[in-house]
């Protein structure tokens, strides 16, 4: 899939405990904000088994690379993924940016 690269570690690999957000944190609202579209959500599903790059993940869940970057920056800023540090080549050489999801169990909490 990547070609002149290794990937790096897959984020499923791990077991952490779930992220736990409490609704009196301020990252409650940017969490709700970033996931209330069905296609954030398939974006942030789509990552959280391997990295992708944009084109591979506005692929996956049939939406355009500007659409899947812009959510994919709304993801990333409520701290839902993240761009992993292992550059990835192209066939072409050129440089790709590989997106995870940061946590691979969240829990939202509504109780204080």
């Amino acid at each position: 899939m990547h070609a002149l690269s290794t990937k790096p570690e897959s984020a499923g690999s791990k077991h952490t405990d779930p992220r736990v957000v409490t609704f009196d944190d301020e990252a409650f609202d940017d969490i709700l904000e970033a996931i209330s579209c069905a296609t954030a959500r398939a974006i942030l599903q789509s990552v959280t088994d391997e990295p992708r790059t944009a084109s591979e993940i506005a692929d996956s869940v049939d939406t355009s690379v500007q659409n899947a970057s812009y959510h994919l920056t709304n993801l990333a800023d409520a701290g839902l993924v993240r761009v992993c540090d292992s550059p990835v080549y192209s066939e072409k050489g050129c440089e790709m940016t590989l997106y995870r999801a940061v946590d691979t169990e969240l829990r939202l909490e509504t109780t204080t």
